[in-house]
């Protein structure tokens, strides 16, 4: 497992490396969900050499990207950088602490419909089966959902409720769609604090992908917020601190607490 670790990490690294990445991520940064010729406006090089960075970004999983009709948008993955950042800092500093220095600010405030609004992945060393079981299942949720233990039947139209263990209400939504192992669509409507309560609820979908190996690919697409909310801004510093510690949770188990 350590050399799959640091070799994932190595080619975060080499991306990271070449300044012109650099400064597509820093695009995305301040603009998220671009295209390769909106990337690639303003710097010396054709299309075609943007399109080879953007290759090398996304290899890293430093980007994710998603398709609307003919074009394709790019958005900052930043969940590889929770990962090194949970390597080296979290040693020194609380685990949740990471969540007040939020990786990405998204400064687009009118949005494509169709287009998401955040897009995160991850490459997990586990099942199908087990992944599903850890977004699903609140002995799990309560160990990396920052303390929470989510609760449904999980059948569609189904109640979704994420609570603390004192029983104050985290967040509640409703089962769109539900296909395990592969896809779990619902509403989320945050509740944890008066500024995000007000909004109004947003759509969730966590995809499942094989990705050989004995691995899934993890993509938590978060979309159809009413413009640049509360419960907006809490998602870009907190989904990559959920990636991360449901990689870590699951990654760390046995083979036989995985079967189990």
């Amino acid at each position: 497992m350590r050399s799959h670790i640091v070799a994932a990490m190595d080619e975060v690294f080499r991306a990271l490396a070449d300044p012109t990445r650099r400064l597509m991520l820093d695009r995305l940064f301040v603009r998220d969900g671009q295209t390769v010729g909106e990337l690639a406006s303003g710097l010396e090089m054709t299309r075609f050499g943007a399109m080879k960075h953007l290759r090398i970004l996304e290899a890293a999983g430093l980007i994710a990207t998603r398709r609307v009709g003919r074009e394709k948008f790019h958005y900052l993955n930043p969940v590889p950088i929770q990962l090194l950042a949970d390597r080296w800092v979290s040693k020194y500093a609380a685990r949740w602490a990471s969540a007040l220095g939020a990786i990405k600010k998204d400064l687009e405030n009118e949005m494509i419909a169709t287009k998401p609004t955040h897009v995160y992945e991850i490459y997990i060393r586990t099942t199908p089966e087990r992944l599903w079981r850890a977004i699903t299942d609140g002995t799990d949720t309560l160990r990396y959902y920052y303390g929470t233990e989510v609760r449904s039947t999980w059948l569609p139209g189904a109640p979704m409720t994420y609570s603390y263990p004192d029983g104050t209400l985290a967040a509640e939504g409703t089962v769109l769609e539900a296909d395990p192992p592969r896809k779990l669509v619902t509403t989320f409507h945050a509740t944890w604090d008066d500024d995000v309560s007000v909004d109004r609820a947003h759509r969730m979908t966590w995809e499942i992908f094989p990705a050989g190996g004995e691995q899934c690919r993890l993509v938590v697409t978060s979309d159809d917020f009413d413009g640049e909310t509360a419960t907006y801004r809490s998602f870009v510093g907190g989904m990559p601190v959920i990636a991360s510690g449901l990689k870590t949770l699951v990654e760390s188990e046995t083979p036989e607490s995985i079967a189990g």
